[in-house]
């Protein structure tokens, strides 16, 4: 029984540490694995972050210049407006010169153009 036991012992006891070695190099492929996997999740954060950033940037940027043409287009438009506006006002100020020096006129109520009613007339 003595060479039995003393023959599985040498056996036995490489077997058992080169399972524990075994052991131990899972134990580090799995460490190191997990902590590739972190630094990539990291790394794909971080890149996803960064894009979004830029894009972020890229629509501030434009929703400013659309705000600035819409300000700009309400400027012209003003503008526009307020040339009308003038314009019309110069139109009723003559209209009602032209009403009063045609009220001011002997003879109102004659039928037809006479002389003077015509040099009332603008060109």
């Amino acid at each position: 029984m003595t060479v039995a036991l003393t023959l599985l012992r040498k056996v036995a006891l490489p077997v058992l540490a080169g399972g524990v070695l075994v052991v131990f190099m899972l134990a580090l492929l799995w460490a190191i694995l997990v902590r590739f996997d972190t630094m990539l999740e990291r790394a794909a954060r971080t890149a996803a972050e960064a894009r979004d950033g830029y894009w972020s940037g890229e629509i501030e940027r434009a929703n400013a210049e659309a705000n600035r043409q819409l300000a700009d287009q309400a400027r012209a438009a003003l503008a526009i407006e307020t040339d009308a506006n003038a314009r019309v006002r110069a139109v009723e100020i003559q209209l009602a010169n032209l009403e009063a020096t045609n009220a001011a006129l002997p003879g109102g109520d004659d039928c037809g153009l006479g002389r003077d009613r015509v040099r009332v007339l603008p060109n």
